[in-house]
């Protein structure tokens, strides 16, 4: 697995004028790579490379680059196709929230792919950037991996419409192959949300459920911070005027937006549920608190009477009688013996303990 971290550029990107291409993400060893897709007459042909031929030929052009490390080959493509280079700047720097924006010739997508790391339970997002117009699609990956295969063999085994449709639906294409993996992430967080309720009820209230919770808040505040704004950008979309988007296209789209919002009202449904199970903690820990302290009480209880015996018992006066009766020492032990085991008597059938 390559090492990934961020690139400190911020710094170095003030000052510079707009449309300057600094990459902000997830440095990687793995260089950007390109691969071109052509659909031409309902044939489809894939080539692991870029060349402004491809651009010039009959048909639908998709160029999908993924790692965004090579500023100077994104810049090349991103000209050829007349691409705004306020577009190739956010497509760069890859902090940006969901958006929609239309252009001369053509409409620019940003939108995360998220996965949910099981292992420190932690939303992981990569930036997707989807720039389309007439006859043409680009599509620009953060990380070198493929979150567009299953687009990708569908239209190599010629399943479905993507062969037959236009730039605006393969645009549509990608978007639900992304939104499609937040009900994976959505499964995910409720699958551990059963785990740490089922720890909770099996173990009490330890340490490893609290930190569980508090994972799982970040995770789910984390992920509808992320979602949130692709509601309005999907709207925005459905509801362009551009004659990119063809109206036969418009239902699919607002598929989209529909998919959005149950993911929202799932990202809701996952933040009561933590709520009330945070709720269930803290009532567990109180109960837990509870019965040490009923515990101490109990103990408290029968051993004041006894002190009370023993300190009048050890007061050092001459005149007191009892110190001289023969069988007083075993007499007073009976009596506090008989004392707490009547109070253990009690405190049992009052089911304190």
């Amino acid at each position: 697995m390559s090492r990934k971290f961020r690139s400190n550029t911020k710094i170095r990107k003030k000052g510079l004028p707009p449309g300057t291409l600094v990459y902000t993400g997830y440095r990687t060893d793995k260089p950007s790579t390109v691969f071109t897709v052509q659909i031409v007459d309902d044939q489809y042909r894939e080539q692991p490379y870029y060349s402004p031929d491809q651009r010039k030929s009959k048909g639908l052009v998709w160029v999908d680059i993924r790692s965004l490390t090579e500023t100077a080959l994104i810049s090349r493509i991103g000209d050829d196709f007349r691409m705004h280079p306020l577009a190739q700047e956010d497509v760069l720097d890859t902090q940006q929230r969901a958006k929609m924006e239309e252009f001369d010739n053509g409409l620019f997508v940003i939108l995360p792919s998220l996965n949910f790391k099981k292992e420190t339970r932690e939303i992981v997002s990569e930036q997707i950037s989807i720039f389309f117009g007439k006859d043409f699609l680009l599509s620009f990956q953060e990380d070198p991996d493929d979150d567009f295969a299953p687009v990708r063999l569908r239209a190599l085994e010629g399943i479905g419409r993507l062969r037959k449709k236009g730039s605006d639906y393969l645009a549509y294409a990608l978007m639900d192959t992304i939104i499609d993996g937040y009900y994976e992430v959505l499964d995910d967080i409720q699958e551990h949300l059963f785990e740490l309720e089922e720890t909770l009820h099996r173990n009490g209230a330890e340490p490893e459920v609290k930190a569980g919770i508090f994972d799982l808040k970040r995770a789910v505040n984390e992920f509808r911070f992320k979602v949130l704004p692709l509601r309005d950008a999907a709207t925005r979309l459905y509801r362009t005027e551009s004659d990119l988007v063809e109206e036969s296209n418009r239902l699919y789209i607002r598929d989209v937006v529909d998919h959005v919002a149950q993911i929202l009202d799932g990202i809701d449904n996952e933040g009561n549920m933590l709520s009330g199970l945070e709720s269930l903690y803290h009532a567990e820990a109180s109960n837990r608190l509870n019965n040490v302290m009923r515990l101490l009480t109990v103990i408290s209880t029968i051993f004041i009477p006894l002190s009370f015996v023993a300190g009048v018992y050890g007061m050092n006066f001459d005149n007191m009688p009892e110190l001289h009766t023969r069988y007083g020492y075993f007499m007073v032990l009976g009596g506090m013996f008989v004392a707490m085991v009547g109070m253990l008597a009690y405190f049992r059938k009052k089911r304190w303990i």
